[in-house]
């Protein structure tokens, strides 16, 4: 049978046997896919340096013939290896929280192609130098558009005041809404409290969207506090834990998360 191709961005590898390996991805045609490697181990020609965490490929494969049966996968192409997402710490931690993210919300859908191109967006971003806690801020928040679970960032949930001086605001993790502080009860109710800066900043991100969400400048501070109320309205909705989060948070309270300079890549890429 001719192998098909899609286009890949591989989220996780795994062994499987003396020579093959598991390799989970997001395909830009197919969605999320698990695939095997038939001899990945020792097949310098076919797939050296290719099946690594991140890394965007064309993949060659033959589809599963059942439902719950494996992709197989017989060849691969790098097309952008992002090496330094490998390599420098704080971007190996905000890649593999994105990575985590993409693969809980994908479990049960077909394939997304905005949310392919939101992934491989903010990858190349962190392969870039990008701010890592900004990219992720803003990962999240669109991934939560794209899979429609949209918070409410623009008024008050309970009376409709918007957002502006005066008030503050609660991100109510149960029902992705906000809760002004004349709103709220004594005691306060739980949720992430979050600045009125931080909130203009996700909502000029909502109306932007993926396309001209770059040209955004957010502070560290705020880039910290959206992601801690995104995080708790997502445990909310996914009822299990984020296990990157964990690192990802001791990373946030680094004095400093600015962008690093790009480590000198070896090798030839495709943009």
């Amino acid at each position: 049978m001719t192998l098909q191709s899609t286009c890949a961005i591989v989220l996780k590898v795994a062994e499987h046997g003396e020579a093959d390996k598991l390799v989970t991805c997001y395909s830009r045609e197919l969605g999320r896919i698990t695939g095997l490697a038939k001899g990945a181990k020792r097949s310098a020609r076919r797939f050296v340096n290719k099946l690594e965490e991140f890394s965007l490929l064309q993949l060659f494969y033959r589809p599963p013939r059942s439902p719950s049966g494996l992709t197989f996968i017989g060849e691969a192409e790098l097309l952008r290896a992002h090496l330094s997402l490998r390599t420098v710490y704080p971007r190996y931690v905000v890649a593999a929280y994105l990575g985590e993210l993409t693969l809980r919300f994908t479990r049960d859908t077909g394939p997304d192609r905005r949310l392919f191109a939101l992934l491989q967006w903010a990858l190349d971003s962190l392969d870039r130098g990008e701010a890592v806690a900004k990219t992720a801020a803003l990962f999240h928040l669109l991934l939560l558009d794209a899979t429609g679970y949209r918070p409410e960032l623009h008024r008050c949930g309970h009376c409709g005041q918007p957002v502006g001086p005066g008030r503050s605001f609660l991100l109510l993790p149960g029902t992705g809404s906000l809760l002004c502080s004349v709103c709220q009860p004594s005691p306060a109710a739980p949720g992430s409290r979050l600045s009125v800066q931080t909130l203009k900043f996700l909502a000029q991100a909502q109306r932007a969207g993926q396309d001209r969400v770059n040209r955004l400048q957010m502070p560290e501070r705020s880039a910290g506090e959206a992601l801690e109320a995104l995080y708790r309205y997502t445990l909310h909705l996914l009822q299990q834990d984020i296990h990157s989060w964990k690192c990802l948070r001791v990373l946030l309270a680094e004095p400093s998360l600015r962008p690093c300079p790009t480590p000198r890549r070896g090798g030839t890429e495709r943009a």
